[in-house]
């Protein structure tokens, strides 16, 4: 990215955030059950309130702290590709958040880049290593070796500054957080008509569901 790029966004960043974070909050305020996705980026869902902290967002929520919204009035959270670009104690105010602000009964949706995957593929070394390599340069990633496909888990994307999760991690702490009922789905699967075909990548993806007890 150019230095004029950055300043530019830097600056309208700054512009935009008190706007986007009010937004938010007036959003929050339109009664419930309220729908919030967290880490959204461009991703646009009719119902939904859709936040990020991107220098662009609409809605600004920065979710590893308070969020300015009622106990209780939420009936569905979604994160697509977020929670391994934070570290563990900031993942767990954001758990303990999510569940202050679901009602009993709402369930949270999480997908984030499944580690044991991507171990068990380059051990493998197999068709199917191959075909993930194949699928992963046609999608413009460097992956010459079995070793880059760990490298683009535990590197890629901003990985390396945050938290990288397989499924025992992720039920532990959103047990710990107060849910119950963790389970694991497949990529737009779900038991719930509100949280199926969420995910926008699929390829490597760890999706876990929880209820608020």
């Amino acid at each position: 990215m150019s230095v004029a790029k950055s300043v530019a966004k830097s600056v309208i960043g700054a512009v935009n955030r008190p706007v986007a974070k009010a937004r938010f909050a007036y959003a929050a305020r339109s009664g419930p059950p309220l729908k919030i996705e967290v880490g959204s980026f461009r991703s646009r869902r009719p119902g939904w309130i859709c936040t990020d902290v991107c220098w662009h967002t609409r809605s600004y929520l920065d979710a590893t702290g308070p969020w300015p919204v009622r106990s209780g009035s939420a009936s569905h959270i979604y994160s697509d590709n977020m929670i391994e670009h934070i570290r563990l104690e900031p993942a767990r105010r954001m758990f303990r958040e999510a569940r202050r602000v679901l009602a009993p009964g709402g369930r949270i949706r999480l997908s984030t880049p499944d580690v044991e995957h991507a171990v068990r593929l380059y051990l493998a070394r197999d068709d199917e290593t191959r075909r993930e390599m194949e699928e992963c340069r046609r999608r413009g990633y460097q992956a010459e070796h079995p070793v880059d496909l760990l490298r683009m888990t535990f590197q890629d994307c901003g990985h390396h500054a945050g938290f990288l999760w397989d499924f025992e991690a992720v039920e532990a702490e959103l047990r710990s957080a107060g849910f119950s009922a963790v389970r694991r789905y497949a990529p737009g699967q779900s038991d719930d008509p509100e949280l199926r075909n969420m995910e926008s990548r699929p390829q490597f993806a760890l999706i876990v569901e929880a209820a608020a007890a």
